[in-house]
């Protein structure tokens, strides 16, 4: 890839040789030649620009290298450069357009002329996919499936029944996204009275799960279908690994949902929020556009749009350290409410023996 090609991705330029060829994105620490780009925007990187091996960086307005170094001056975040060169750089998984031998399609699925279709793959009965996806090895799709354009399904994941991707979707592997949401009647009902099955009754998932157009899902992630209406997932939302999002819930466009998130069922979370790693949303609970929730923290109540909450129960930040530093008071605080007590006993004795 040329120098010139990547200063134009980040709406820059080439101080140097703009015609140099680089075919890797590397620290500068662990170049190896003149075919890499090293990174030097930020920490250990600029100092190790002075021994690098390679003959192109990307560096900070300003940053000296040494003469012969082409250089590509970027004044932006350092992590907006890397999210627009690793994706310059990234390497897609392997694929042959077609259908692999191996793979099962229903006679009445669409397979669009340009998808990929891999080994061991499943479609069910009236799925449609369309140009340009990707189904790697041994994934399956539903029936009443519509994945959109330019998909890419990593192996394993499973596509239940009534899923609807948009265009761009990422799947990655071994996510589930349309299972049967977990909705049972306790085997005793609300009034006392005895369920009569002795078991808890099975509420169906009669909806199916709505993914906006690029929408990531990360490995092991399972999204639930909705009881009679859709689970949505909108436009533009990254979902990390191991994350639970139940029966009914929507989720907003561009939010961030980190690792070992729960979403209750049918809980509504807005646009642009951020679901720190082990947060919980509690089912039926609204949580508001723009909002943060911190790591481990646990919404039980709705949040209005822009706070930022901690803890558990959650609450906005201010509250949420005064009751954690109020806690801490407590052990000083209880020897000093014990020898009020000793006092007002003593003045208590000699008034009546007065």
């Amino acid at each position: 890839m040329l120098l010139s090609d990547i200063a134009r991705a980040l709406g820059t330029q080439v101080a140097g040789d703009a015609s140099l060829n680089v075919a890797r994105l590397v620290h500068p620490a662990d170049a190896t030649g003149h075919d890499d780009l090293a990174m030097a925007l930020a920490g250990d990187a600029i100092p190790a620009l002075a021994d690098t091996r390679a003959h192109a960086a990307v560096i900070k307005p300003g940053t000296a290298v040494r003469p012969g170094i082409s250089a590509i001056s970027f004044g932006g975040q350092e992590r907006m450069a890397l999210a627009i060169l690793t994706r310059l750089f990234d390497h897609p998984p392997a694929h042959e357009p077609g259908v692999h031998p191996t793979a099962s399609v229903a006679p009445d699925a669409r397979v669009a002329e340009g998808a990929s279709i891999g080994p061991l793959v499943s479609v069910g009965a009236r799925s449609t996919i369309a140009a340009g996806s990707v189904i790697s090895a041994g994934a399956s799709i539903g029936t009443d499936v519509t994945i959109g354009r330019d998909c890419l399904v990593h192996p394993g994941a499973r596509i239940g029944d009534r899923v609807r991707l948009g265009d761009r979707v990422v799947i990655q592997a071994n996510a589930v996204v349309g299972a049967d949401g977990f909705s049972f009647i306790p085997v005793r009902n609300p009034d006392g009275t005895k369920n009569p099955l002795d078991l808890p009754a099975r509420v169906h998932s009669l909806g199916g799960v709505v993914v906006g157009d690029d929408v990531e899902i990360g490995a092991g992630t399972t999204i639930d279908r909705g009881t009679l209406r859709d689970t949505r997932i909108g436009r533009g939302t990254k979902i990390d690994n191991q994350v639970q999002i139940a029966h009914n819930v929507v989720i907003g466009e561009a939010c961030i949902v980190c690792g070992m998130v729960g979403i209750a069922g049918s809980a509504t979370i807005g646009d642009r929020v951020i679901l720190a790693a082990g947060s919980g949303v509690g089912d039926h609970v609204t949580v508001g556009a723009d909002v943060t929730v911190s790591a481990l923290a646990g919404v039980i109540s709705d949040v209005a749009p822009g706070t930022l909450v901690d803890g558990v129960p959650a609450l906005p930040r201010q509250q949420a350290a005064e009751r954690f530093l109020n806690i801490g008071r407590l052990k000083t605080l209880y020897p000093r409410v014990e020898e009020l007590k000793r006092r007002i006993d003593t003045l208590e004795k000699g008034s009546k023996g007065g």
